[in-house]
């Protein structure tokens, strides 16, 4: 399996995910032969890069820790959440709660699970993927400070619909170096713009709804919109705050390029306490594969590899000069993962 750009696959090649559109519904299916109109389909959909297999006999899956059904329901019902904001009506909470409880279950079931993949957004579903990745990413760092079911389920509730304000924003895709004051002050408001969403939501707590008002708040009161400081602000949002700027840092933006995991790591660890809270970076740390699958890796051995699989007790790479031979590498091998070259 290699994570590629569009130029660089063939027509032996197979995609090794599937692609979904903005309402949830498969574009192409896992194994499609990526023929040269599926290539150029993708590039007019501003996709730059796919995980592919090179042969029809590779197994390894690059899916993550939510499967396609999941992943679809959650893009179908997100959709749905942000049709419904536009047309004033009620927020379904009931159908939010299953899906997002499909999500922590199967988070759950993948014990030694690391988010461990290479972003595949594009400017068009960026809202989509991004707040399906922050509510599995909070779910992680839930795990790992030990949160109760309870506050689990609000806590993934919140980072699911954390950006919902951006509905109202007609500027959210434009360059930043072209944002003018009005489009900086519309920016800085969808976070309260969220929170009066959520607490009109039967059946949704005050909670919920204060993830959205408070995940650009930092722990200084350098945030937005109310410059809270740390002992103001609910420690759930303090989670998907962190859970939001990694996934964001990961990213290819418009006006941006995106930075490699550990980059994006020490940046928020040298921002912590300042302006994140410590614990829950150190917990994202023990979160988040620092080689995700696809990486091209340089071994102790001196030779190049790629990252097919990424767990907490191992990561699986195959040798790039020698396909077919793959090699483990955990806490006790004599070989080791020097540093990520792609």
């Amino acid at each position: 399996m290699r994570f590629l750009p569009l130029e660089e696959i063939t027509e032996q090649m197979l995609l090794a995910h599937s692609i979904f559109s903005n309402n949830g519904k498969i574009l192409l299916k896992k194994r499609t032969r990526l023929t040269p109109s599926y290539i150029k389909r993708l590039q007019h959909l501003k996709y730059t890069h796919l995980y592919v297999y090179e042969s029809d006999e590779e197994q390894w899956d690059c899916t993550g820790l939510v499967s396609d059904k999941v992943r679809s329901q959650a893009m179908q019902i997100l959709w749905d959440c942000l049709i419904r904001v536009i047309e004033r009506k009620t927020l379904n909470a009931q159908q939010i709660s299953f899906v997002v409880e499909d999500i922590i279950r199967e988070v759950h079931q993948k014990e030694d699970g690391l988010f461990a993949l290479i972003d595949l957004k594009t400017p068009d579903n960026y809202l989509y993927n991004h707040s399906l990745n922050v509510c599995i990413l909070s779910i992680l760092i839930g795990k790992e400070l030990k949160l109760e079911w309870e506050d689990l389920k609000e806590l993934a509730i919140g980072a699911f619909l954390h950006d919902l304000g951006k509905v109202y924003m007609k500027s959210s895709l434009k360059k930043i170096q072209t944002f003018s004051t009005s489009d900086t002050a519309q920016v800085k408001q969808h976070p309260k713009k969220g929170f009066e969403i959520l607490r009109a939501v039967p059946g949704f707590t005050i909670k919920i709804a204060n993830i959205a008002y408070q995940h650009h708040e930092r722990e200084n009161g350098s945030g937005y919109p109310l410059g809270l400081i740390s002992r103001d602000i609910i420690p759930l949002s303090k989670i998907v705050a962190v859970a939001d700027s990694f996934d964001a840092m990961i990213s290819e933006r418009i006006y941006r390029e995106p930075v490699w995991t550990e980059q994006a790591l020490r940046e928020l660890e040298a921002e912590s306490p300042a302006q994140y809270d410590r614990e829950v970076v150190k917990a994202l740390r023990r979160s988040v594969a620092l080689y995700p699958v696809g990486s091209i890796v340089q071994l102790s051995d001196q030779q190049s590899a790629v990252v097919v699989e990424a767990t907490k007790a191992k990561t699986i790479v195959e040798y790039l000069e020698s396909r077919g031979s793959f090699q483990e590498i955990d806490a006790d091998s004599p070989l080791k993962i020097e540093k990520r070259l792609a």
